[in-house]
């Protein structure tokens, strides 16, 4: 009876909270940001919130198909209520919210103030969540990481797709941390964090925690460049397995997959913007981030030689061509050889502000297209090898 009782306390808080966070962006939406209204109703949003931080480290909802679900707990009595702003929020594509442990106030009314504009012309919203990321460190918000799917009922997959999509916003709530205020070299704190998340996502996949099949057949649009960086180190692990790589070779290569875009993540100015298109500032960002991730990784004690390599080389083509530019021919290292793959392929298959992701028949063929130049023709031929294995595979 008593755990029962805390049982429908609790849903009754998730209720109250959910009401909450709808009634904060509604007076926002009607009044100035310093008005009592508005002031009340964000207050009290924060203070349940911080309640509940105070105990676990974070705190999930869902909104999918038109229904509420707070930790786990569906609450389709909120359906009627909050129908149009559940409405709202799914075009927005933003089918998960996390807030976590360490959220300030000012940080909540920046979130708030980001959704009202998207709440109304949500074209774009999960690009512009994503280029917001570094400013909102306690929130992670978009949409699941992995999608149903059509060729199985959601009943026969959702065991897994739980434990897989758990598993992913665990670490990208990590790898949150690990790059958060990324002026220089990581520490030696969050070099054991890199390095334990690598070693426990090639587990999760040896065992079939992670299955493959579900990083590959069913990764969402979501942009969200921790979940990238997930994939990324995953398959590069996976292609590294089937190459017979050592398995401390292996180990390696997942944690340059997993830190080859260090260098997009250190700190900038850059104003919070509403907009998903791209600046002349990010695009510089984007062309000069692996010689930046590079100079991190190197400088960082304790760092494995190659994850810098990877992060200098990852965007270099078997060709010779991309950047950063090159004087003269260079040899890749096989590790960036194979990050450039899966990062190609994972890139391809994400919503990105210069195009929509690309289904997996139509990111294959862009990529076989380009066998022999972007890509080292007989590593690509077991990356497909890879993908065509896993169609056979049960979950």
């Amino acid at each position: 009876m008593a755990a029962l009782a805390k049982n429908v306390k609790l849903q009754e808080f998730y209720r109250n909270l959910c009401v909450s966070f709808v009634g904060s962006i509604r007076a926002l939406s009607l009044y100035p940001q310093d008005h009592p209204e508005t002031e009340k109703k964000i207050s009290n949003l924060f203070l349940r919130l911080a309640k509940f931080l105070d105990h676990r480290p974070n705190l999930t909802l869902l909104f999918i198909n038109g229904e509420v679900v707070v930790e786990n707990t569906p609450l389709p009595e909120l359906s009627g209520p909050l129908e149009q702003i559940i409405q709202q929020l799914e075009a927005m594509k933003l089918q998960r919210l996390v807030f976590r442990r360490g959220l300030s106030s000012e940080e909540l009314i920046l979130f708030l103030q980001l959704l009202l504009p998207m709440l109304k012309n949500p074209s774009g919203a999960d690009l512009v969540l994503t280029k917001n990321l570094e400013r909102l460190p306690h929130i992670l918000a978009g949409t699941l990481p992995f999608e149903a799917g059509s060729e199985l009922s959601f009943k026969e997959i959702s065991g897994v797709l739980q434990t897989a999509r758990q598993s992913v916003l665990s670490f990208s709530g990590q790898l949150k941390d690990l790059f958060s205020d990324l002026e220089g070299p990581l520490s030696k704190t969050k070099v054991s964090l890199a390095k334990e998340t690598t070693e426990t996502i090639h587990r999760m996949v040896v065992t079939g925690e992670m299955p493959l099949k579900i990083l590959i057949y069913r990764r969402s649009s979501d942009p969200d460049p921790y979940i990238h960086a997930i994939n990324v180190s995953a398959l590069s692990m996976a292609l590294s397995q089937q190459l017979d790589l050592k398995e401390s070779i292996i180990q390696e290569v997942g944690l340059g997959g997993l830190l080859h875009d260090t260098g997009l993540h250190l700190s900038t100015s850059v104003s919070f913007t509403k907009t998903a298109a791209i600046t002349l500032d990010e695009k510089k960002r984007q062309w000069e981030h692996p010689i930046r991730g590079a100079e991190i990784l190197l400088a960082t004690p304790g760092m494995p030689d190659l994850v810098p390599m990877v992060a200098y080389e990852h965007h270099l083509h078997y060709d010779g061509g991309g950047y950063p530019r090159q004087e003269r021919p260079r040899q890749l290292n096989l590790a960036s050889m194979i990050t450039c793959i899966t990062n190609s392929y994972d890139n391809l298959r994400r919503n990105r502000p210069e195009q929509d992701a690309l289904s997996l028949t139509d990111t294959l063929d862009w990529m076989d297209r380009r066998a022999g130049a972007l890509f080292h023709p007989l590593l690509l031929k077991q990356f497909r090898a890879l993908v065509r294995a896993q169609a056979q595979e049960e979950l």
